[in-house]
């Protein structure tokens, strides 16, 4: 009987080794599913980030097509006018460039100034676009409103 006992108290030394190594595993799983959500949100905060740069450059392009065909356009309160690029952009703050033009002459003294804030769900930048008319030499009378130079920059917050 003796003998029989031995061989049950064998198989007790098992249990905690299958234990431990099911909590490891366990372990290991729910570490590798909170490095996956990490990478998921920073890849889609990453895509937001840049359509919202893509967004403030077509808004300071729309900007420039506006001061080419009218050289003294001025829109210079803060967020002037604003371009959807999704259904209600701007309104629902997903989708959309905010855009202003400083009523500067366009001189290489008094540049025009464009700020285009694109804005894309939780990721917002900017770009200040510095705009120099026919050389940047001449009064604005003179000038034809052809562009001739632009200093494009993106500005942090």
């Amino acid at each position: 009987m003796i003998k029989k006992y031995k061989k049950l108290d064998r198989g007790m030394a098992l249990l905690p080794a299958v234990i431990v190594l099911g909590i490891m595993a366990v372990t290991v799983a729910v570490a590798m599913m909170a490095v996956s959500f990490n990478e998921s949100l920073t890849s889609q905060g990453l895509s937001e980030s840049s359509r919202a740069i893509f967004y403030a450059e077509a808004g300071a392009r729309d900007a420039l097509i506006k001061i080419t065909r009218n050289k003294n356009y001025t829109c210079s309160n803060t967020d002037c006018y604003s371009l959807d690029f999704i259904t209600n952009g701007c309104s629902a703050g997903n989708g959309c460039a905010k855009i202003s033009v400083s009523a500067g002459l366009g001189t290489n003294s008094d540049p025009k100034v464009i700020t285009s804030k694109g804005i894309m769900k939780n990721a917002t930048r900017t770009i200040e676009v510095s705009v120099i008319l026919d050389g940047g030499t001449s009064l604005d009378l003179d000038q034809l409103g052809n562009i001739t130079s632009t200093t494009w920059t993106e500005l942090t917050n």
